[in-house]
């Protein structure tokens, strides 16, 4: 009798760590920050959670992971030392300091934290595709429901320049719209997609298409960058499953005239949606796109002693980009100084590119890959490197394929033996 007992018990846990790291995936990816409790954002609760519980694995962790790809952790940290000697020195805001933390300690470091928690890839990529599924819901309610607008604005703090309460650009469940939420929305539409490639059952395809589709259709609401990122994912991956292109079409054929039966059994406000459909598509509507305009004709600070050592500024006193420029590569240039930026994005790069090709995992080198290939071009939009979800994502996904390699390993060991 009391062996039921005892299963049960461990089933209810299972399902309440679950619960909870739905939860607080879902407020980490979305950066939530409530504004009874704003002295804790998500962030922070998060990393101090971490910390607390498998801090001594994570010291562990780091110190293998740092003898492998020693000159990375090097020049990163050599960064890092070099901005704290500006903040120092300078007349700085402190906010060149915040971005190399963001990337070392809530980037980084949470990355590797998640590869505890998380089991493998596939069980990553789930969570991810589900906390996605559900912004992307409370994005159609929030766009449909003035009301629901209103009232996150009394409870959320607004963390982007576009308000709470605007009824284009929408917020879902989180502290504002904009590019940074579009690029996780992207993010699920990856995981989705990922899951689909990786599915053979046709009823599971046809549900993580659906599921893709909504997700960047709710990135119309939010930013086109994160639509154009979903439309690159649903491409590459119809590429990458073309040798069952005949399926694929199947599937899509499905979902258009489920979609056609919605449509003729709906009334839709055509006119609501106008604004939002034609900022995403005027670059094919009108041949030309207001955001690639504008960063085209924002100013590159000119090369001189004062780029060349950096600044240590990231914004004006108005709150304005400080270099004048939305670009994450000018923004970074500014403020590191011409020599430390090159550091700090050329080790980045070849620290990633070394440890996809390294994967012995086809599978995952593959998923990884693509995932890496937007990575380098969104940072012409805005600095997306320091603004932990699209890396953070990148590394744990690494991490677990390296956890899955060791995972193997020791099976194999423990079946030797």
């Amino acid at each position: 009798m009391k062996l039921p007992k005892l299963t049960i018990k461990t089933s209810q846990e299972g399902f309440l760590f679950r619960s909870l790291l739905l939860v607080l995936t879902f407020s980490y990816l979305f950066q939530l920050k409530f504004l009874k409790f704003e002295w804790m954002p998500a962030t922070r609760f998060v990393f101090l959670l971490c910390t607390l519980i498998i801090g001594i694995k994570l010291l562990y962790f780091f110190k293998k992971e740092i003898e492998k790809n020693i000159i990375f952790y090097f020049f990163q940290f050599s960064v890092f030392l070099y901005v704290i000697f500006q903040a120092i020195i300078l007349p700085t805001d402190f906010g060149m300091l915040s971005k190399i933390i963001v990337f070392l300690v809530f980037t980084l470091y949470i990355a590797a934290a998640a590869s505890f928690f998380f089991r493998d890839v596939r069980h990553f990529l789930k969570v991810i595709m589900i906390c996605c599924c559900i912004q992307s819901v409370m994005i159609f309610i929030s766009f449909i429901f003035p009301a629901y607008r209103d009232w996150l604005s009394t409870v959320m703090v607004e963390g982007s320049n576009i308000p709470l309460t605007d009824p284009f650009r929408v917020p879902g469940f989180s502290t504002g719209s904009g590019a940074s939420l579009a690029l996780t929305i992207s993010a699920g539409v990856f995981a989705s997609m990922a899951l689909y490639w990786r599915s053979t059952m046709l009823r599971r395809k046809i549900l993580y298409l659906f599921v893709s589709l909504i997700m960047s259709a709710s990135c119309i609401l939010v930013g086109k960058l994160g639509l154009f990122l979903s439309f690159f994912y649903i491409f590459i991956f119809f590429i990458i499953s073309s040798s069952n292109f005949k399926h694929t079409l199947f599937i899509v054929f499905i979902f258009l005239i489920s979609l056609f039966t919605l449509y003729l059994g709906s009334e839709v406000d055509w006119e609501a949606i106008a604004y939002p459909l034609e900022r995403s598509f005027s670059i094919f509507l009108k041949g030309e796109d207001a955001t690639a305009g504008a960063l085209a004709k924002m100013p590159i600070p000119a090369l001189e002693i004062k780029t060349i050592i950096g600044t240590g500024l990231a914004a004006k006193a108005n709150g304005l980009n400080a270099s004048g420029s939305d670009i994450g590569y000018v923004q970074t240039y500014y403020g590191f100084g011409l020599i430390v930026s090159i550091l700090f994005y050329a080790t980045l790069f070849i620290y990633l590119v070394k440890n996809i090709i390294r994967l012995p995992n086809s599978t995952n080198k593959l998923l990884c890959a693509v995932f890496f290939i937007p990575l380098f071009i969104i940072e012409l939009k805005e600095p997306f490197i320091t603004k932990i979800i699209y890396p953070l994502i990148l590394f744990t996904l690494i991490f677990l394929s390296k956890k899955e390699i060791n995972n193997e390993s020791l099976r194999r060991t423990n079946k030797d033996l």
